[in-house]
């Protein structure tokens, strides 16, 4: 299991501790990654690099959202952030340029959570 998605398991299942060392973290749908590789591959003038990250949360954010999402998880309704405000987001638009579009949050962290219901 990647790192995010055991996070996300984590919260689910109540546990915070692993949202201590930092306030706000890029997120993107494996789907959007794997497309994302593919399109660099097969598009001749791709050259560099390029970020793959369809959205930045701050922890409180990531929580309202899976709280709203799924209210039957005991996930909790806000979490410490050691960092205080952060201000940062992740400039993507040199991979959008090549036509990817992003899946929304909503669908990325669904789909994480029945792929986690999926594997029990």
């Amino acid at each position: 299991m990647c790192t995010t998605a055991s996070d996300i398991l984590g919260l689910l299942q109540g546990d915070t501790d692993r949202f201590t060392s930092y306030g706000r973290m890029g997120y993107v749908h494996i789907d959007d990654v794997a497309r994302s590789h593919i399109l660099v591959y097969e598009t001749p003038e791709a050259r560099g690099r390029y970020l793959c990250s369809s959205v930045v949360l701050d922890n409180n954010e990531l929580v309202g959202l899976l709280t709203k999402q799924f209210p039957v998880f005991p996930i909790p309704r806000r979490l410490s952030n050691p960092y205080g405000k952060q201000a940062y987001q992740l400039n993507t638009s040199k991979l959008q340029g090549l036509g990817l579009k992003f899946k929304g949050v909503q669908e990325m962290f669904n789909d994480c959570v029945e792929s986690l219901k999926a594997q029990g």
